[in-house]
């Protein structure tokens, strides 16, 4: 039961548990051991810790017992491996000669980004998901920067 509050929210975390005493009566339970027996095993899976003096603190809310650790370590080292990968591999870069006589590449590229980041602006505002929104917006926002650095080299 106690469990159960803490996953429903009732004791959020990082709250302290009311006291032992308060506890037992709380749950109708007449033994301390039982109270601080349960206290152990939410300890013993990674819900509440201890203070000697102060008392029980929630600090998660999921039984490391339920937690997939293979799963969980598997999917931490794939992107590991892949921010190590984007980290290390070698700078690409392209060179576009806006000197041309020829003004169709500046137009092109030019409407091209503008049109581009209007859209990511435009689609932002209606993304529900806050980090594409965020991530759209500085898409944007990079691809604005890129038409300044043009327009400066010109």
């Amino acid at each position: 039961m106690l469990r159960a509050r803490i996953q429903n929210g009732e004791y959020p975390v990082e709250s302290q548990l009311p006291g032992i005493s308060a506890l037992q009566d709380e749950f109708a339970v007449r033994g301390l051991d039982t109270i601080r027996r349960a206290q152990q095993i939410l300890v013993e899976e990674g819900i509440l810790e201890t203070r000697q003096g102060v008392g029980a603190f929630v600090i998660g809310t999921t039984s490391l017992r339920q937690v997939d650790v293979v799963a969980t370590l598997t999917k931490a080292r794939d992107s590991l491996v892949t921010a190590i990968a984007a980290m290390t591999a070698p700078r690409r870069s392209i060179t576009i000669d806006l000197d041309l006589e020829d003004d169709d590449t500046y137009f092109v590229l030019t409407d091209a980004l503008r049109e581009w980041a209007s859209d990511q602006r435009h689609e932002a505002k209606d993304e529900p998901d806050e980090l594409l929104r965020e991530k759209r917006l500085r898409w944007a926002s990079a691809a604005e920067t890129l038409l300044d650095r043009i327009d400066d080299a010109l």
